[in-house]
Formats: structure tokens, sequence, C-alpha cells
């Protein structure tokens, strides 16, 4: 049974971690696989109003009726309609959408390939599709992934639909909140397997993956250097995933004690990971990430979650955030002997510059706009809850008491407090 350690969460979001951690997910022994002749495989449409995550796509039949198995739950599902489709006379295996995002590729778009390690030799392709008309080179990791799975040579991309002389859709290995199964997790582990080592490469027992090399990061997330140098200070090497090419990046999670890492998709990379490894993830999100808690559960992880973050308004996904060594982490790091970060990132001036960048950015997301949508009404007890943690560092200038930009300074209202103090 794996292990969770939730003391450094703030309470309600710890109480609501335990509750997804002790719902019903369970190991599928067997998969469904559906196979015809002459089926279609649509690439992706967005059509507004759509419920799905990213669109509509899939595999429809000779009768053109849509084979539920091909859809991805809230992600990618349904049909549409579509002129003649190109014809490949062809036997292959339906692999659904290539999503260009690690995250989704690793637990929803590589889902079917654990029908490539049932060795049919039959097979001719291994199909992907992308958004209708769309063209993109399959490089970097992506391509890696599938190099050292050995499928590399059979996988197709197409981008209209394409209808093929004999197809196969096998289930989903890995369906969100649901099922897993050891045949999703022998993907990871066949790939982790044919891993060919340098010897160059030195192993570190404590490693920390961190975001604050990763581009989209800069604008969006402050106070990432904190972590950096918390993690560096007590012995953890630390490593950029967009840098490291996937073999040296499942090398280093493999022969390490500890992995620590910012929530995201970050610690999706824990599935290449051996069964049973320590990992420590830095919260940087009020809400808890679904799919983590089931890679923990895949993987009989043992797991500490820490809150590294201030909230000072809900937000999407994507940010801002304020990344910090919060009274969770100060915890942590007292509990475990480890240092503190440099007093720099823990000082005043820091921390102001961290929420001038946050608030620009916010309003440069959002405009005036308090950021909510329906499904996060129900999150509201923890928003409220890292409000209050926040305030409490960031209290003086959201009340007005103290300017925190320069144009504040010549507002009225603090040019009077100027003038008072002249006077007194």
């Amino acid at each position: 049974m794996y292990s969770i350690d939730y003391s450094y969460l703030r309470p309600l979001k710890a109480e609501n971690l335990k509750k997804r951690h002790n719902a019903e997910f369970v190991k599928r022994e067997s998969l469904a696989v559906w196979q015809g002749n002459n089926a279609v495989v649509l690439p992706l449409k967005h059509f507004s109003g759509d419920n799905s995550l990213f669109g509509r796509g899939g595999v429809v039949d000779a009768n053109g009726e849509y084979i539920a198995l091909s859809a991805v739950e809230r992600r990618v599902q349904g049909k549409y309609d579509f002129e003649a489709p190109f014809h490949d006379d062809c036997r292959a295996v339906y692999c659904g959408y290539l999503v260009h995002h690690w995250g989704h590729f690793l637990v929803e778009a590589v889902a079917r390939l654990w029908y490539f390690l049932e060795n049919d030799s039959n097979v001719d392709k291994y199909v992907f599709f992308l958004e209708s008309g769309a063209e993109r080179e399959i490089t970097g990791n992506y391509r890696a992934f599938f190099e050292l799975l050995g499928v590399w040579d059979k996988i197709e991309i197409i981008n209209r639909p394409t209808e093929y002389r004999e197809l196969i859709v096998p289930e989903l290995g890995y369906s969100w909140c649901n099922y897993y199964s050891e045949q999703y997790k022998n993907i990871f582990e066949k790939i982790a397997s044919n891993v060919k080592i340098d010897a160059a490469w030195e192993p570190a027992d404590k490693i920390y993956f961190s975001r604050s090399k990763l581009g989209k990061a800069s604008g969006l997330e402050f106070g990432l250097e904190t972590l950096d140098d918390f993690f560096e200070r007590n012995g953890y090497k630390i490593l950029f995933p967009e840098q490291l090419p996937l073999s040296r990046m499942i090398y280093y999670i493999r022969n390490s004690d500890v992995c620590a890492t910012l929530s995201g998709s970050l610690p999706h990379n824990m599935l290449f990971a051996r069964d049973g490894q320590k990992l420590i993830i830095a919260e940087r999100l009020v809400l808890n990430n679904e799919i983590q808690v089931n890679v923990n559960a895949m993987k009989s992880l043992d797991v500490t979650y820490v809150d590294s973050h201030f909230a000072v308004y809900p937000t999407n996904m994507s940010g801002p955030f304020i990344i910090a060594f919060t009274e969770q982490l100060e915890k942590f790091a007292k509990d475990n002997g480890l240092q503190p970060p440099d007093e720099k990132y823990t000082s005043e001036r820091h921390l102001r510059r961290c929420f001038k960048k946050y608030m620009k950015a916010y309003k440069k997301e959002y405009g005036y706009r308090w950021f909510m949508e329906d499904w996060y009404t129900k999150y509201t007890d923890y928003l409220w809850e890292a409000y209050k943690d926040a305030y409490a560092a960031f209290g003086a200038y959201l009340s007005g008491q103290k300017p925190f930009l320069l144009r504040h300074c010549f507002e009225l209202r603090y040019i009077k407090r100027l003038i008072k103090r002249i006077i007194k």
C-alpha cells in the first residue's frame, strides 16, 4: 500500500486530498479490444458548446456509428460529418489524439500502446491523429518515447479522415479516476528497460525537477528560484526536465532515493519510476491534481505534499502563482532537519517583488475579472483557506496600507499620508 503524508498541506486541502486518495480506483485485469473493417479515424475538430476539453474525434465504423471505446471521456469524444475519407489498405491500431502536452501525452495519448506489447505481428501501423489539417513534426522526448518503446517505425500521424481496411481499437490502459491496468504500467517499464546508460552519467540520491528555466513559466510563476535554492542547499541535484533527453530523465528518476518536484504534470513523470519510490510534491496550486493521485496509487509511491505557494485570487491551472517559503514548507524543513533558503528569498523585498509581478500578470490574464467557473465553486472553502495565508503575507498591499507600484505613490491617499507624516 502506498503512503501519503498530508501534514504539510493546509487542513481543508489535505482533507480533500485524502478523499481523492480514498476514492475507488480499481485495477483492471483485462482490457477490451474492438475490431472492424473499413472503419474511419476522425481527426480532432472543435465545435462550440462541446463539453470535451479538446474536441471531437475518434472512430466510426463502416455504418457510420461512433465507437465509444475510441473516446477519452471529457477530453476527446464524438463524431462529426466528413467528406469521403482517404482509404489505407492496411491493418492498423487506433491510438487516439496526439496531444502536444507532455502530461496529457503520458496519461492519455499513449494509454492504448499496451497493445504494441501484445506482439501482434500482423499490425502495419499505430495511428494517432492531430487537429484536422494540422501539421506537426514529432521530435524531442515525444519521438524518444516511441523509439524507446520500439514502435517508432510503425507510428502514423494523420490529419484527415482516414479509412483502414482493418482497424483495431484497444481500450485505454488507464482511465482518469476510474481504473488502471498492469498493461499500462508495462509501457513505462518497457521504455525504462530500453534506456541505454551513458557511462558519463552520474546518479544523484536526491533530485529536484524545477520549472525555473521553462519559458512559459517565467510570466506566470514567480518565486521559483526560492525552491531551487532550498533544494540545492539541502543536497538535491537541480534538474530541468525540458532540457533533459528522455533517457537521461528516466535514469535520474530510477536511480534516486527521493524525487522532489513542483505540482502539476511534472510528477506524472514518476510513471517511469520504480514502484514505491519517495516523492515530494511542492504544491503551487490550490486545487489537488486528480491524475497525480492516480499515479501515486499505480506506482505505490511514498508521497509527501507540501504547500509551497500563496494564492491571492482564484486562477485557472495556468496561474499566475507565487512560489514561496510558506509556513508549511518551513515546518517541513524543520521536521526533516533541512536548511531554509537564503534570506534574500524570504525577505519582504523579495515577496513584494513576486507579489507585484503576480498582480500585473493577473490583470494581463483576466483583466479586472475575478476568475471563477461553475466547476470551481465547490472548492471555495479551501480557496478561502489559501487566501488567508496569502493575506497574512500581502495584506498591507491588498488593503491599500502600502503601495506596491510606483504609480500608487501619486495617488491622493498616499500623498495625504506622506504630508501627515511630514507634519508630524
